[in-house]
């Protein structure tokens, strides 16, 4: 017990002091977040912002921390962790992570698709976004997560000072985490709170019949859908997926665990727990893939925790994003129409 508490306490320090030192969770320095938007020609200054606050792009990143924090456990028992972690930028931020996450291509491939599915969807709907590129900050939702509130004041601090300097007036959130943390969170550490924040999917079904005059024409395709915790029970929004989906012409099927009620797909505490983690996701997936084999889900860490089953179950994990890109017409010279 002591060494698995020792374990956690690294870890949670080693998230808390790459998060204070770089403002990313993995302590990576490079700006790693915005090749996803390459010639899309998105404008870099608006009062209206596209947040994604780095979540999708980290998604090859976390994975390869994961693998290398469960490697590592054996080491407590030599007393050899304590020294790992502090070696260079620790653990998370390492070239190792940078190198390794090379080869995760299909995850990758999975987070730039849905982000540019979302450009395409909103642009849709008439709405152009601005994007910040390198000065997008992590919204510090993790410190939020697992508890770490007595660093999560200057972190939000510093965030509202970025979107402030840039003029920003409104965000759309491309992940539930985010949203949350800027609707729900921000207000009660910054007073004023003037920023309106909206999920993509609540603008998405407000234009449902623009969003369906630009689908693409073709068969259905049915879907079970994984419903977020956050986006469920935290935001509320449940029934602009199903709206969104239908206007996409995509049945939804739903599972016995649905809506306000979904079961947990197991993070965020792949960090720290990856062995309850595995058994939280394994019995989530069960669930869906027995109803269909085509599973959609609304949240990055879903999608990381659930996708990692798909060769073994023979089942197709897709973000909302990914099927947005695959079912909108793309307008020639937007950039969109370019391979992903």
């Amino acid at each position: 017990m002591k060494r698995s508490k020792r374990f956690v306490s690294e870890l949670l320090s080693n998230l808390r002091d790459n998060i204070q030192r770089t403002g990313d969770p993995l302590g990576i320095k490079s700006v790693y977040w915005t090749r996803w938007a390459k010639g899309l020609n998105l404008p870099r200054e608006g009062e209206t912002v596209l947040l994604t606050a780095r979540m999708y792009q980290m998604l090859p990143y976390i994975m390869q921390v994961t693998k290398l924090i469960s490697s590592a456990k054996p080491l407590l028992s030599r007393g050899g962790f304590g020294a790992m972690v502090n070696m260079g930028n620790r653990l998370m931020g390492d070239k190792i992570i940078r190198l390794r996450a090379l080869g995760a291509q299909s995850l990758r491939s999975k987070s730039k698709s849905a982000l540019r599915g979302i450009v395409s969807a909103l642009a849709a709907v008439d709405q152009r976004p601005a994007y910040l590129y390198e000065d997008e900050p992590y919204s510090g939702v993790l410190l939020y997560d697992l508890g770490l509130d007595e660093y999560i004041e200057s972190h939000i601090s510093k965030v509202y000072g970025v979107l402030k300097s840039h003029n920003v007036r409104k965000v759309i959130g491309v992940d539930p985490h985010t949203t949350f943390m800027l609707k729900e969170v921000y207000p009660r550490y910054i007073d004023n709170y003037d920023i309106e924040v909206k999920h993509y999917l609540e603008i998405l079904s407000e234009g449902g019949e623009a969003l369906k005059k630009s689908c693409k024409k073709g068969p259905e395709k049915e879907f079970v859908i994984h419903d977020s915790c956050y986006m469920t029970r935290s935001l509320g929004i449940i029934d602009q997926l199903r709206m969104v989906t239908e206007s996409l012409g995509i049945t939804l099927l739903e599972p016995e665990n649905t809506k306000s009620d979904t079961a947990c797909c197991g993070g965020p505490i792949e960090y720290a727990f990856r062995d309850l983690t595995e058994k939280v996701s394994r019995t989530r997936i069960q669930e869906l893939s027995s109803i269909c084999k085509n599973v959609v889900v609304v949240c990055p860490i879903c999608l990381i925790n659930l996708s990692k089953y798909e060769q073994e179950m023979g089942i197709n994990v897709c973000d909302m994003g990914e099927l947005l890109l695959g079912a909108l017409q793309v307008s020639p010279g937007n950039g969109l129409d370019r391979p992903i």
